[in-house]
C-alpha cells in the first residue's frame, strides 16, 4: 500500500490572515498531498488520519514556504520535495501558489491572457528543441569519438539513447506547447517577478535510465513576461496594480480567446453539474452564432455543435481560463482551444 513510515512526511498547517482563508489553503493542500485527507483543525507534531483515509501513494514528503514579495505578501509558494509510489516509486517537485487575499490557489489559466499563452508556447518549445538537439549531438559525437575496440553493448545503450532524443525531438511538432498541454506543467514565481515552468520527462519510467535530458525548466524574466499576463497576473507576479482574480464561472458572460489561430466568442448557459445546457460560439471573423449542446461531467465541459458536421469542444477549467481541443466529427482534425 505504499504507506509512509512515521515522521517522514512534513505537511504545512497555515494559520493567521483573514477569516477562512488559513483554511481553505490548508483543506487544499491537505487534500491533494495526501489523498482526500481532510486537514486539522489545529496545528500539532503528529497527525492521525481516519482509517478510511490513510494517505496512500506518499512515501517520504518535505515542503519550504515563502512569502512573495517578502516585504508586502500577496501570494505563499509552497514547494513539495518527495517521494510518490503508484506502479513504481519516484521522486517529484511540485510547487503550489496561494492568493494570501481570500486564500485561492493559483493556476496558469489565471495569470497567463490568451496570447500570451501562444508567446509562452514558442518559447517553451523553442528550448524543447535546443534541449534535445544538444543531447543529439553530443551523442553522436560521442559515437564517432569512440575507439574501435568498444564495447558493443556501450554503442548499443547510445543508439538507444539517441534514438530516445530524436522521439522527443519529433514530439515537440506532434504535440507541440498548446494551452491544454502548458496548464499540466508545474510552475513557480520568483520574488523578482519571473515565472518558472518545469516540463515532464519526456521518457516514460522504463526509459527514463536513458533519458540525459529530464525535466526541462524554461524562465521568463519580468521584461519577457508584462505582455503575456493578465491584469491580475501583473499584480501578483509582477507586483503591478491590483486586480481582482477572473471569475472562475463561465455562464452567462462572453468569452473571448482563440480555436487554434482564429479568434472566437463563445457563450454559455450557467454551468451544473450532469445537466444538459445551451450555449452557442462565432468566429469573430464571421459572426455567425453557433448552436452548441452543453454539458458538464466531472468538472470537464462537452459542447457540441448544433450543425450537420457536429464539431465537438472538449474543455476543462483551469482559473480564469478553459482550455481543452475541438475535433471534427470523425475526430480526424484535433485543433487547440482557449477562452477567458
Amino acid at each position: 500500500m505504499h504507506l509512509p513510515e512515521d515522521g517522514a512526511v512534513r505537511m504545512p498547517f497555515v494559520t493567521g490572515g483573514a477569516p477562512g482563508v488559513a483554511a481553505r489553503i490548508n483543506e487544499a493542500v491537505w487534500r491533494e498531498m495526501l489523498d482526500g485527507a481532510s486537514a486539522p483543525t489545529t496545528p500539532g507534531k503528529t497527525f492521525t488520519p481516519r482509517p478510511d483515509k490513510l494517505p496512500q501513494g506518499i512515501s517520504s514528503l518535505e515542503y519550504k514556504s515563502q512569502m512573495i514579495p517578502a516585504s508586502n505578501p500577496r501570494l505563499l509558494s509552497l514547494d513539495f520535495s518527495g517521494e510518490g509510489c503508484g506502479a513504481h516509486c519516484e521522486e517529484f517537485t511540485q510547487t503550489r501558489l496561494f492568493d494570501l487575499r481570500d486564500g485561492r490557489e493559483l493556476a496558469l489559466g489565471d495569470l497567463l491572457a490568451v496570447d500570451g499563452f501562444a508567446a509562452v508556447g514558442r518559447r517553451v518549445d523553442a528550448e524543447r528543441r535546443r534541449a534535445f538537439g544538444k543531447q543529439m549531438r553530443e551523442i553522436r559525437a560521442a559515437l564517432k569519438a569512440a575507439p574501435k575496440g568498444r564495447k558493443k553493448d556501450d554503442d548499443d545503450e547510445d543508439e538507444q539513447r539517441l534514438a530516445l532524443d530524436e522521439d522527443c525531438l519529433k514530439q515537440v511538432d506532434s504535440q507541440p506547447s498548446t494551452p491544454e498541454w502548458l496548464v499540466n506543467d508545474v510552475f513557480a514565481i520568483d520574488g523578482h517577478g519571473g515565472l518558472v515552468l518545469s516540463l515532464g520527462r519526456c521518457s516514460n519510467h522504463a526509459m527514463r535510465a536513458l533519458d540525459d535530458v529530464g525535466e526541462i525548466q524554461v524562465a521568463f524574466s519580468a521584461a519577457n513576461l508584462k505582455s503575456a499576463l493578465t491584469p491580475y497576473g501583473l499584480a501578483v507576479v509582477l507586483q503591478q496594480g491590483d486586480a481582482s482574480p477572473p471569475p472562475s464561472t463561465f455562464g452567462g458572460r462572453d468569452l473571448h480567446g482563440r480555436l487554434a489561430g482564429t479568434a472566437v466568442t463563445m457563450k454559455l448557459e450557467p454551468l451544473r453539474e450532469g445537466v444538459e445546457t445551451r450555449g452557442s460560439y462565432e468566429h469573430d471573423k464571421f459572426h455567425t452564432p453557433i448552436a452548441l449542446s452543453v454539458r458538464k461531467e466531472g468538472g470537464e465541459v462537452r459542447a457540441v455543435e448544433g450543425t450537420d458536421s457536429q464539431g465537438e469542444f472538449e474543455l476543462a477549467p483551469n482559473g480564469g481560463s478553459l482550455v481543452g481541443t475541438w475535433q471534427d466529427k470523425g475526430h480526424d482534425k484535433r485543433l487547440p482551444v482557449i477562452l477567458q
